[in-house]
């Protein structure tokens, strides 16, 4: 497998085996307390420009760049990527924020057109109801944030055939079996 500065390559077929990653983790380089499976998507470009492109803005150019992501993205199956106690913790903070940022802002967008539809003479209630839908759509970045891809520095290749680790721990470059 080859290992570059700060890069480590790992064919699909191998992360993809149950207990063949090492049991440090690549972030940290700590013991391994929990083992995760995920699915790695590849980044996609989509050729030409988006206003440019037949049909323009509407349903047909949206419709047409869906399709060309369709084709070309790449998926790669992750059995038992190892997480330390740092990264399950950072994972559990993020969504966490994630959680109470969507599920808050719900309650108060919901809550907010409720009381108003019941009661009279609250005209606060609106800046509440935007606060709510305003929370809603913020909630995605603490998800980004404690994504798996995000947290172990893992990306699929272009082609699909293999994973892809930037500046892995030495623990985890260790273990990897070319590294020895």
């Amino acid at each position: 497998m080859p290992h570059h500065d700060g890069v480590v390559t790992l064919p699909a077929e191998f992360v993809g085996r149950p207990g063949s990653l090492p049991r440090h983790c690549s972030r940290h380089g700590l013991p391994a307390v929990r083992q995760k499976d995920f699915v790695l998507q590849s980044k996609v470009k989509i050729k030409g420009n988006r206003f440019l492109q037949v049909g323009g803005r509407g349903v047909l150019g949206m419709a047409e760049r869906l399709d060309q992501h369709r084709r070309n993205v790449r998926v790669a199956d992750v059995k038992g990527w190892p997480l330390c106690r740092k990264c399950t913790r950072t994972r559990a903070w993020w969504l966490t924020v994630a959680s109470v940022l969507f599920f808050g802002g719900l309650a108060a967008f919901a809550g907010a057109l409720i009381v108003a539809g019941v009661t009279d003479g609250m005209p606060w209630l609106a800046g509440v109801a935007v606060a709510g839908f305003v929370l809603m759509p913020l909630s995605a970045f603490p998800f980004v944030l404690g994504s798996l891809p995000r947290l172990t520095g893992a990306q699929t290749s272009p082609d699909g055939a293999s994973v892809i680790v930037t500046n892995p721990s030495e623990a985890f470059a260790a273990e990897v079996p070319s590294a020895r």
